[in-house]
């Protein structure tokens, strides 16, 4: 879909048309009006009136044919983080948190306390 904003609001005159891209998992909510929507590869076709929606869930070209004078709210469905965004984020944190464990276990404050334990030891 790729519209850019959160949600959009849209207003058509009775048999006006809107066509969507690739709306996957846009959400389409009938403000006042008659909505009639259609996807490619579906083979139910979709009335709405006022207080009606519908969460778009197919790729290709989806198409809102108003009925009646009708407006109607698109809401862009939130960003999917990738696969590969998510592996790089676990290994980043895992990276931190083993360089945490070395400092403390060989940085400058473990040699410190060890030597301190060693010299108290030896009295």
């Amino acid at each position: 879909m790729n519209i850019g904003l959160e949600q959009v609001e849209m207003h058509l005159e009775a048999g006006q048309l809107v066509r969507l891209y690739d709306p996957v998992g846009t959400r389409l909510a009938c403000v006042r009006g008659a909505l009639w929507i259609t996807q490619h590869k579906d083979r139910d076709d979709h009335f709405l009136a006022a207080g009606d929606g519908l969460t778009l869930d197919r790729p290709g070209l989806a198409l809102i044919h108003a009925q009646a004078p009708s407006e109607f709210l698109l809401h862009e469905p939130a960003p999917q983080i990738s696969l590969r965004t998510r592996m790089v984020s676990a290994l980043a944190a895992a990276l931190c948190a083993t360089g945490r464990w070395i400092a403390l276990r060989f940085g400058p404050e473990a040699v410190a306390h060890h030597q301190f334990q060693g010299w108290r030891g030896a009295l």
